[in-house]
């Protein structure tokens, strides 16, 4: 009978002592469990973190010594040339292109920052649409090819050469890779370049004040015409002939609004021959817009004969042989301005819209 409770007290000795060695055991395994995990975490992360770079694409760009910017897609290639006052100029149209645009684009490219890399392996780069850009434009294959953008010096050198591939599939970014190195980045925001060099003119037209137009003529055929004219921005608008009669003025403050924001939606390639020659059965009219400071702008419509509707426009500029003050007939500044404005638009074309069209005719 002893020997059982003595047997009893020391089994009952050994579960109490059992239970804490069994708690602490299983505390350290799960402590142990944890920093393995955390250290192995944080190896991951280094190693992820160790593939992105964190350095721009472009350090500085140096501006002065920027000479042309060469834009490569499927079925177009745009050449922006830099003109010695500082302009640009769209080389296949050869006409002026629009300065901010080109601004916005170097911008962008300045403020990318490389993000992880990819790969390094060239076998990947068709993966990426990342291929170098074929010699010839029709071996260009959107599934193999993205965008290429060169920033050229005046010698031809390149600045930057870079080849802008697919989006990311899931989430933000897009893959590029500068021309010359196998290595295939990830940046963190995709880049939109246009690629069709109308996208790139300066389409502004005209952009003339109210207050500074004297007079209007509009000869539209045998529909319509008009001539009117004022003696100053405050006074109202008089006929300029007998025959003529003052349209509505709800009609003249929309047709002044669009002469004070005059642009056009392409330029037409054709000289002035062929344009005459494909539109010579459609009726022209005529807008002549007089200035207090005795500039002209005579604008000559066709409504196109594309199904769209809209209006092929010419313009010029020239000086009143009416001045009042012939001072302004011989000063050099209003000539200079005359001979770059015409040397811009004289012999071209531009398409219009049909409503702008319709607004510049006073047209219902």
């Amino acid at each position: 009978m002893v020997e059982n409770i003595y047997l009893n007290s020391n089994l009952k000795f050994n579960l109490i002592m059992f239970k804490p060695l069994l708690f602490i055991t299983f505390t350290l395994f799960i402590i142990g469990g944890g920093l393995f995990f955390y250290q192995d975490k944080t190896y991951f992360t280094k190693t992820q973190n160790s593939n992105i770079s964190r350095e721009k694409l472009i350090e500085r760009l140096d501006t002065k010594a920027l000479n042309q910017i060469k834009i490569q897609a499927e079925g177009s290639e745009v050449d922006l040339l830099q003109l010695q006052g500082g302009g640009w100029k769209v080389q296949s149209l050869n006409y002026d292109a629009d300065i901010i645009s080109i601004q916005d684009l170097l911008l962008n490219l300045a403020q990318i920052r490389l993000g992880e890399l990819v790969t390094n392996n060239p076998d990947h780069h068709e993966r990426f649409h990342l291929l170098a850009p074929p010699e010839k434009m029709d071996d260009w294959n959107e599934n193999r090819h993205g965008f290429a953008i060169s920033l050229l010096r005046g010698d031809g050198t390149p600045i930057l050469s870079l080849l802008i591939g697919k989006d990311r599939a899931n989430g933000p970014g897009q893959y590029v890779r500068q021309r010359g190195s196998n290595k295939v980045y990830l940046i963190p925001e995709s880049l939109s370049v246009d690629s069709e060099a109308n996208d790139w003119l300066n389409k502004d037209l005209l952009d003339l004040k109210p207050e500074q137009i004297q007079s209007l003529e509009l000869q539209d055929g045998e529909k319509k015409f008009f001539s009117i004219k004022r003696d100053n921005a405050e006074t109202d608008w008089k006929p300029s002939t007998v025959i003529s009669n003052v349209p509505d003025s709800d009609k003249i403050t929309t047709l002044l609004n669009r002469l004070g924001n005059l642009s056009f939606a392409k330029l037409n390639k054709m000289d002035y021959a062929s344009q005459e020659s494909q539109d010579s059965a459609l009726e022209e009219a005529s807008l002549s817009v007089s200035l207090f400071n005795s500039k002209v702008y005579t604008l000559n419509l066709r409504k196109n004969a594309a199904p769209n509707g809209d209006y092929v426009l010419s313009l010029r500029m020239g000086i009143s042989l009416e001045a009042s003050d012939s001072a302004d007939k011989e000063d050099p500044k209003l000539h200079k301005e005359m001979e770059i404005f015409n040397h811009r638009v004289n012999g071209r074309f531009f398409n219009i819209s049909s409503w702008e069209g319709k607004e510049l005719l006073l047209s219902d």
